[in-house]
């Protein structure tokens, strides 16, 4: 909440005093009334009761306003409180590294992000204020109440303090639960990505009365774990209303006690009256919300691990120790990449590449082949900075790799992938993204480059036309197409074509070709790839 959480608390505190002191004006111009008809026998009770009633009213209205005015206060900070919590969650979504999402299903990422967000996001638009309020309320009106007759409160608070602290024995119940819920619910989110995702698969290999069953069985544990919540609250809410009735009893039983040994009268007995009942509704609203933050700080706990994750580290500087290259910096300069001794596992046991060793000169075409799990798609995200090399040294054109930031490595490669990732926003948006600022002009001359231009226009909508989820209203061929007016669009001078047309037809291979051809003018380029006619275009190949 940063700068904005004094006031939000201020607030809290002004809206418990101004709540609190019309209940007590109330409970006082009650007690009054009542001991000026105790007098009715000795005449004159109406004596100053205009007057009186009168300024009771007006501070009444005046703690109303005042009220009013704090509680616009603290929604406005609450909200903000819980938009900054928001904006920071989708913030760290893209300071995470690339093995964050190689590691996490995307149903668990969602279910934090949503689920977990939406619940710490609770605390700050009202279950801090529930407990807070009502705290600070009840001890206004134990002062009041002491004022009045502290023989009576003492007694009174006894009982209510016996209640708050039953309500506490459910604190860790109930945080156990909500753990066990956020959990389940991650789960459920899990089945639901893996059905959405694997539909065709589903109806491939009948699947559906098998996925259906998966998700029935987290739905039923949710909704075993969610009445374990309820029961719970069912039991707290009816231990709560039996002790208020033995509150009352109570109450009632020492009234007229000490009123009749005179130790308190009628008129202060009607007003601790109200202020009694007032305190131990809110010391009731304590008691229950105590469990139910506990609740919402369960999965609050969550998201601040979240955001406490370790974040691809974007500047990286070598020490003057550092040896950057075995060759001096002009000869570095020939090459664009060049790899020197690289070793690499993924999981700190299984190496992918040991020892390897790659140079590629500024404007040659090299193709990497060889048989899946060999390390090719491992050595394209090691250059995009996806992952850190266990050992030996990677130079981009004569620089050490970590002399860059991974902003510049990457302005430095363009990328086009086997399944390109297209969103679900204009063919133009798509492209652009290759460049945020380039203009319309600019996205149909790397649309024609790519081959693109004429299936744009055929469309409906044409450059307007939008690409649907994951591209899915588009062609393999088509989404290719775009991937790759998007990387002209870049206009890297490094490229790396990642089995750019090994999931295409013929036709479609050779529409993609011919604009491959366009975008490797000029450039250096790594082509991993299977097909000869990819492999044709290269100047060396090489087998992993």
């Amino acid at each position: 909440m940063g700068k904005g959480f004094p006031k939000y608390l201020a607030a809290i505190l002004i809206m418990s005093l101004s709540v609190s002191g019309f209940d007590t004006v109330t409970a006082f111009l009650l007690g009054n009334l009542m001991t000026r008809a105790s007098r009715f026998a000795q005449g004159n009770i109406f004596d100053g009761l205009f007057a009186e009633a009168i300024l009771s009213i007006s501070v009444g209205i005046m703690f109303l306003i005042v009220y009013a005015l704090s509680f616009r206060v603290y929604m406005m900070e609450a909200k903000k409180g819980g938009a900054n919590l928001q904006r920071l969650l989708y913030s760290k979504c893209m300071r995470l590294p690339y093995s964050y999402y190689d590691n996490t299903h995307s149903g668990e990422f969602m279910s934090k992000i949503i689920y977990d967000g939406e619940r710490a996001q609770g605390i700050y638009g009202s279950r801090f204020r529930r407990i807070l309020m009502p705290a600070v309320m009840t001890l206004f009106y134990l002062g009041s109440m002491f004022l009045l007759s502290w023989q009576l409160t003492i007694c009174l608070l006894a009982v209510s303090l016996i209640l708050f602290a039953i309500n506490g024995a459910f604190i860790i119940p109930m945080q156990r639960m909500s753990t066990k819920m956020s959990k389940t619910n991650a789960s459920i989110t899990e089945q639901i990505s893996n059905i959405l995702s694997g539909m065709e698969q589903i109806r491939i290999f009948q699947l559906r009365s098998l996925m259906v069953e998966r998700y029935i069985e987290n739905n039923e544990h949710y909704k075993k774990e969610q009445g374990k919540v309820n029961v719970m609250s069912a039991a707290l809410d009816g231990l709560n209303q039996g002790f208020e009735l033995i509150g009352s009893l109570v109450f009632i039983a020492l009234g007229i006690f000490f009123v009749g040994i005179g130790i308190t009268s009628i008129g202060n007995l009607a007003a601790v009256y109200v202020l009694y009942f007032n305190m131990s509704w809110n010391m009731l609203q304590v008691g229950l919300y105590i469990p139910s933050m506990a609740s919402y700080l369960a999965n609050a706990k969550r998201v601040f691990e979240f955001l406490d994750r370790e974040e691809e580290q974007q500047e990286r500087r070598i020490s003057q120790n550092d040896n950057p290259g075995k060759l001096s910096f002009p000869e570095l300069q020939r090459f664009a990449v060049r790899i020197e001794d690289v070793s690499f596992s993924y999981d700190g046991r299984q190496p992918v590449l040991q020892h390897f060793n790659l140079n590629i000169e500024k404007g040659k075409c090299v193709a990497i082949k060889g048989e899946s799990g060999k390390g090719k798609s491992t050595i394209a995200k090691l250059l995009l900075g996806f992952y850190t090399i266990d050992a030996g040294n990677i130079l981009l054109n004569g620089k050490d790799f970590k002399t860059y930031s991974l902003r510049e490595i990457r302005e430095l490669i363009g990328y086009v992938p086997q399944e390109p990732y297209l969103y679900n926003v204009s063919i133009e948006d798509n492209i652009r993204y290759g460049r945020p600022d380039a203009n319309h002009e600019e996205i149909v001359r790397a649309a024609k480059m790519a081959n693109a231009h004429e299936f744009i226009l055929a469309l409906e909508n044409g450059y307007e036309t939008k690409a649907g989820e994951r591209g899915n209203r588009l062609s393999g061929g088509q989404r290719q197409r775009i991937a790759i007016a998007r990387a002209i669009l870049k206009d890297a001078p490094i490229l790396i074509l990642d089995e750019a047309t090994s999931a295409l037809d013929n036709k479609s291979e050779q529409l993609v070709n011919e604009a491959l051809h366009h975008l490797m003018e000029g450039r250096t380029t790594i082509v991993i790839a299977h097909r000869q006619s990819t492999l044709e275009q290269a100047d060396e190949i090489i087998e992993i």
